[in-house]
């Protein structure tokens, strides 16, 4: 077979996977990502506003759950396919395509799109455009730092989710040097500032009044997890996280969940480790690492493992992206880290794991690793 139709049929197959990805896993919202969307500023500037105070008009008085529905879909398809034309290889190769597919069958990147309704993934749409400019100049450097600062008001989770992920493209762009490090620290410097911002200027002193004013404009309950979250602060979350690292339903998610999505980052963190080859320094080896690892600090603050998780292996599928772009060879190394036997086995593992549902789909427990509680059912009928 030549190249010519090997590439017809993984450019086929890119679409299958994409058009299956969506269908099975843009699935409903559960209520808390619902309730986030109607978050506004009618008590001051509080973290997750904006997208809410931006939708408000459009939603009128009353938002149906119909509305609802509607705009968490928009979003999470929105996000999707940035991260699909991002990740689409810019000439046609058989690595490139191979990595388009291995992502697009990831269960890491099935989590993310079924992270429906979550702001996430209006975050991983803004940074695909803020890498859209070239990052040598400096109308790149100030788009991405505009974005991030807009981003950080759509969900603080930015700053370790994709702030890093622009500092690395930056500092590629500008000499993969010491010297690049400062410029680079910029976007992770701008999304610091402005969560300091939010949270000295408008933090949220009455989490009951808050969530009757929203409840008050839906017309479907809403998760009052999702409010209480609005008014915490970042010492309750440790106090939180203290008293839920106690419980055995906690590290049930990190071994079923955490642990699959961490191996999957890992050997991204390898495979990247490969592309960058003999330009891979000391000090990329660190900043690939710390770009990928990023999104799993949360998980020390925050309960929510799949999400965190997700966004690892998202991240690291866009890390391979980036050195693509500004290094020379990489393409090549890349078809030979990428072989068919050993895109094959993990194309396996991964069409065979699942995480928990963020939204309202169910089924993870007929896939690994979830299915072995189902398999014990053997045992205690």
């Amino acid at each position: 077979m030549d190249n010519t139709t090997i590439l017809r049929l993984l450019r086929m197959a890119a679409a299958i996977s994409l058009l299956l990805l969506l269908v099975n896993h843009l699935l409903p919202p559960k209520a808390f990502a619902a309730t986030q969307l109607l978050f506004d500023y009618e008590f001051g500037l509080i973290r997750r506003g904006l997208v809410g105070s931006l939708l408000s008009p459009l939603f009128g008085e009353a938002v149906s759950v119909r509305e609802i529905l509607a705009a968490a879909a928009i979003i999470s398809l929105t996000g999707t396919l940035a991260v699909w034309r991002f990740l689409r290889p810019a000439s046609d190769s058989i690595a490139g395509w191979l990595l388009l597919i291995l992502a697009l069958n990831s269960f890491g990147f099935a989590s993310f799109t079924g992270n429906s309704g979550y702001l996430d993934t209006l975050l991983v749409a803004l940074t695909v455009l803020a890498l859209s400019l070239d990052a040598g100049r400096l109308p790149g450097l100030l788009l991405r730092l505009a974005l991030v600062a807009l981003a950080m008001l759509v969900h603080e989770n930015m700053l370790p989710y994709f702030t890093m992920l622009l500092a690395f493209d930056l500092w590629l762009a500008r000499g993969r040097d010491a010297r690049a490090l400062l410029l680079a620290a910029t976007p992770v410097l701008t999304g610091a500032l402005v969560l300091v911002a939010m949270a000295v200027l408008s933090p949220i002193t009455d989490a009951a009044a808050f969530a009757e004013h929203l409840q008050s404009k839906a017309e479907f309950a809403l998760d009052p997890n999702a409010t209480i979250v609005a008014g915490r602060s970042v010492s309750d979350n440790f106090a939180l996280m203290a008293e839920l690292r106690q419980t055995p339903k906690y590290w049930t998610w990190v071994l079923f969940d955490g642990v699959p999505l961490a191996a999957m980052s890992l050997w991204l963190i390898w495979l990247a480790m490969q592309v960058a080859g003999r330009d891979g320094n000391g000090l990329m080896r660190l900043f690939i690492i710390g770009v990928i690892a990023a999104p799993l600090s949360l998980n020390i603050i925050a309960f929510d493992v799949v999400r965190f998780g997700a966004a690892s292996v998202l991240v690291g599928f866009m890390v391979i992206v980036l050195l693509l772009r500004h290094l020379p060879q990489a393409r090549e190394r890349l078809e030979v880290a990428l072989s068919w036997p050993h895109f094959v086995v993990v194309l396996v593992l991964n069409a065979n794991i699942f995480t928990i549902g963020v939204n309202v789909g169910g089924g993870h427990v007929s896939q690994f690793p979830w299915v072995l509680l189902t398999q014990l059912k053997w045992l205690h009928p």
